[in-house]
């Protein structure tokens, strides 16, 4: 609970970057307000909406991933971390988009089931770093096709939705990779603590 609402006082300061505050953020539209018809987006755009991913991504993401390195969560866990703070994006706009509640649902559904299958614990580096850098792919995925569907269309294209999917979950993978090897030298052993004599076995120095 800590780490959620951490989360989510991270999402209310960076509101303006919050993925799940509003769907227009990759929709460009023209046309009348009666119907509106989805176009290509800007270059200005484009780039707005990739920033508002990427650091979407770390504030959804990057909490789940702390708690992983030290307790092995039930897969409940990153899922209601994923959905709850993109809900309360939604209540803060009072529900002006409510359809992407459900959409929010089904990307956590799918970010629980990344980690029940992969199974990560702190004792398995590989695992967790596949669930921390599928989540983000699973999740957004979930927003792009639920977009769509809504709408009837995409503006973006499948380079630029494909690429969000990708470089954010190398953003993820970068972040476990420096949390997990970060605080270790490359190359270093381990110490090995040597035994204290007793004081039987003790011999003063000549």
């Amino acid at each position: 609970m800590s780490a959620m609402l951490s989360g989510m006082v991270a999402a209310f300061i960076l509101q303006e970057f919050a993925v799940f505050a509003r769907h227009g953020l990759v929709q460009t539209y023209t046309g009348s307000a009666a119907q509106p018809t989805v176009t290509a987006p800007t270059s200005a755009a484009i780039l707005v909406a990739l920033g508002s991913f990427f650091v979407s991504t770390v504030v959804l993401f990057v909490p789940v991933l702390l708690l992983s390195l030290r307790w092995r969560l039930n897969a409940a866990v990153p899922a209601a971390m994923a959905f709850v703070p993109s809900v309360a994006m939604q209540l803060m706009v009072r529900m002006r988009d409510a359809w992407l509640v459900p959409v929010a649902l089904v990307g956590s559904v799918l970010v629980g089931v990344v980690w029940a299958v992969v199974r990560p614990a702190p004792g398995r580096q590989a695992r967790l770093m596949t669930a921390a850098a599928l989540s983000p792919v699973v999740f957004w995925a979930a927003y792009f096709a639920g977009v769509a569907l809504h709408d009837g269309a995409l503006s973006f294209t499948p380079e630029i939705w494909g690429g969000t999917l990708a470089w954010t979950g190398i953003e993820m993978l970068g972040l476990a990779v420096l949390a997990l090897k970060g605080g270790a030298p490359a190359g270093a052993a381990p110490a090995i603590a040597q035994p204290t004599p007793s004081r039987d076995e003790f011999v003063p120095p000549t």
